[in-house]
């Protein structure tokens, strides 16, 4: 048995697609407040790999419930055509949006949140004063979009540790990679989803408890260890900031669908024949 599928049955209105960027969906339930759907726009993959270098791409999620349209972190600009599509897809676009929930202020996380006009977005008030209170030029930091966030009196929300920043979703310290980082576990969904940003970056994170590239070691390592025991309890997913969904399978964190990517060597250009795979 695949202990990746979420449980049945489900109601009519879910499914299960294992397509690339669909991991999940949570169904609604009759007489009660819907639950969110949670699917990928785009999956990660590990930034750092001892067999295949420095790359990667971070985890970029759509919630929704009826109501609202909810992504989890806002990615790097290059992302911009594949939210484009992704939103597409599901007969949304940009506008729609009402809330993005920002784990840290890297470039690579946050740089997107301007392109939502109707969006709230959800900032860590710890995480926002640090990253203000960095040097122009810092790595990772990307001070215009800092400034701006700072700048705007509508639209950008501040949020602390256990707060429930929306219905069933609530703001988890998560401190290590940046002091102010945060996770957020949606409760109100078919399986409980805990977006982990790069708290856990990868399953060799949550697997070894040790973190690459992080402020605080000793922080980052409690910080996993605190989120696999909320995993374990609630035997939910957990999305890393930089790889699929992973679950605890028997105590051991297991990915819920097969990881792959393909790079492109000017692709268009040359053929398919230069396209590189690997899984």
């Amino acid at each position: 048995m695949d202990r990746c599928a979420p449980p049945g049955p489900f109601t009519a209105d879910a499914s299960y697609r294992r397509a690339a960027r669909t991991v999940v969906v949570g169904p609604s339930v009759k007489g009660l407040m819907p639950m969110y759907s949670a699917v990928p726009i785009v999956e990660g993959f590990p930034a750092v790999s001892a067999s295949h270098g420095g790359f990667g791409w971070s985890s970029l999620w759509l919630l929704e419930d009826g109501d609202r349209r909810v992504l989890l972190d806002a990615g790097p600009p290059a992302y911009i055509p594949l939210i484009h599509e992704g939103l597409e897809q599901r007969g949304l676009t940009p506008a729609d949006i009402t809330d993005v929930l920002v784990t840290h202020l890297h470039w690579d996380h946050v740089g997107n949140f301007t392109m939502f006009p109707n969006a709230t977005t959800w900032v860590g008030e710890e995480e926002l004063a640090w990253a203000a209170a960095q040097a122009p030029g810092t790595t990772f930091v990307p001070d215009l979009h800092v400034r701006e966030l700072l700048r705007r009196d509508e639209g950008v929300e501040r949020v602390r540790p256990g707060q429930e920043v929306l219905p069933g979703v609530h703001a988890v310290a998560s401190p290590g990679h940046t002091p102010g980082h945060l996770a957020f576990h949606v409760e109100r969904a078919e399986e409980q989803l805990l977006f982990a940003g790069d708290s856990v970056k990868n399953i060799h994170e949550l697997t070894t408890s040790r973190a690459h590239s992080t402020m605080d070691e000793d922080a980052s390592t409690r910080t996993i260890d605190r989120l696999r025991s909320v995993l374990a309890d609630t035997s939910g997913l957990l999305v890393p900031g930089h790889d699929v969904a992973l679950r605890l399978v028997d105590g051991s964190p297991q990915r819920c669908r097969p990881q792959r990517a393909q790079i492109g060597y000017f692709a268009e250009a040359a053929g398919p024949e230069q396209d590189r795979s690997i899984a």
